[in-house]
């Protein structure tokens, strides 16, 4: 099999780096613009093909896939141009920037039956997997809330607001471990260094089962926070991914209530138990995500790809819904799916319709 990467930006030279120890330098093709960044991969991986056109590697027949690395913006451009192609499709996170272009990449991907994955690589962390086994055993209980901070000084992104860099992040791993996608969200924030830009967002999210969660996303921030707390009416699960030492954490701790209920407040009791810190093996995730997605290329995934094109899909309605609450003044926003479910047939004409509708994601 060969690969096309393209983009080789900010995030491009990790994705040709784990790609060359996957499937070798002589599989993998670089495509950019910028002959001063192919020079630079050049000299890392000579052995790596490379050109500035995606039309002109398309046109290879040995390329059976390609991943995009470029600027949200051209997402949804670029992987329609390789799926129209015939090709197996990898796109870098957040699938596109709008709900609609979104939806249209699934069906077209489905229509021509390729694999369209979505790089969020948090997926295929060993401390987000080592998380969803303590969940599948129902070691925390019924879930009651859960809580989310991304926090640095900077990257500012060009063409992007803070939700689309970061809560993209938060929103999968969240979707991921809670098995279920919100069905509301509300989100308050500000732009300083561009008012028409979010630097920072405080966004609340309602799910159909009754859990709530909050996910706090800022690029001017004193410290580099990456912090999730799952709170279980049994247990209580904290992941800090700068943690190296213990990174998720298991707290045996919660509140005892009287029986009868009504017997007030202070008949509370609280138990405080044991905490347990997991070891979790020191894995790259994106070492994992494109190992999956070859997998799921060549047949060896039964199921849909962890991070398919439908779930990319969900992800871009509440990062849409939550930007939309935004500029609304912080008003809330139902999220309704915007295609069918995965086994319903889907067709173009009802991904367009979105785009003309009073659809509350427009």
């Amino acid at each position: 099999m060969k690969i096309a990467i393209v983009g080789l930006g900010y995030w491009g030279p990790n994705l040709l780096r784990n790609l060359v120890a996957l499937v070798g330098p002589e599989s993998v093709v670089m495509v950019e613009q910028s002959l001063d960044r192919i020079a630079a991969m050049a000299g890392l991986y000579p052995s790596v093909d490379w050109s500035t056109s995606l039309d002109d590697v398309l046109d290879d027949d040995e390329v059976e896939a390609v991943i995009v690395a470029t600027p949200v913006s051209t997402h949804a451009h670029l992987a329609r141009t390789a799926l129209e192609a015939g090709r197996h499709v990898l796109v870098e996170k957040p699938l596109a920037g709008s709900v609609v272009d979104a939806a249209e990449l699934v069906v077209c991907a489905e229509e021509r039956d390729r694999v369209l994955m979505v790089g969020h690589t948090f997926l295929f962390s060993p401390r987000v997997e080592r998380m969803a086994e303590y969940l599948a055993e129902g070691r925390l209980g019924a879930i009651h809330y859960a809580t989310s901070s991304r926090l640095n000084l900077g990257l500012h992104q060009r063409d992007i607001g803070v939700i689309w860099d970061l809560a993209a992040h938060d929103f999968s791993i969240l979707f991921h471990l809670l098995d279920e996608f919100p069905v509301s969200v509300q989100t308050s924030g500000r732009g300083m260094v561009r008012a028409d830009t979010l630097d920072v967002a405080f966004v609340n999210l309602c799910f159909a089962s009754g859990i709530v969660a909050s996910v706090d996303v800022s690029w001017l921030a004193p410290k580099k926070v990456r912090n999730t707390v799952l709170v279980g009416d049994r247990q209580m699960m904290v992941y800090d991914d700068l943690d190296n030492e213990g990174p998720v954490k298991i707290y045996d701790k919660g509140v005892v209530k009287p029986d009868p209920e009504n017997f007030g407040e202070h008949q509370l009791t609280y138990r405080q138990g044991d905490v347990l810190a997991p070891y979790v093996a020191p894995r790259e995730p994106l070492a994992q995500e494109l190992a999956h997605f070859v997998d799921c290329i060549q047949g060896k995934v039964a199921t849909p790809s962890l991070s398919d094109g439908r779930f990319g899909l969900r992800v871009v309605e509440a990062l849409e819904a939550a930007e939309r609450s935004w500029s609304e003044g912080g008003l809330p926003v139902t999220i309704e799916p915007a295609l069918p479910g995965r086994d319903a047939a889907a067709s173009k004409g009802q991904v367009r319709k979105l785009a003309g509708s009073d659809h509350s994601l427009r």
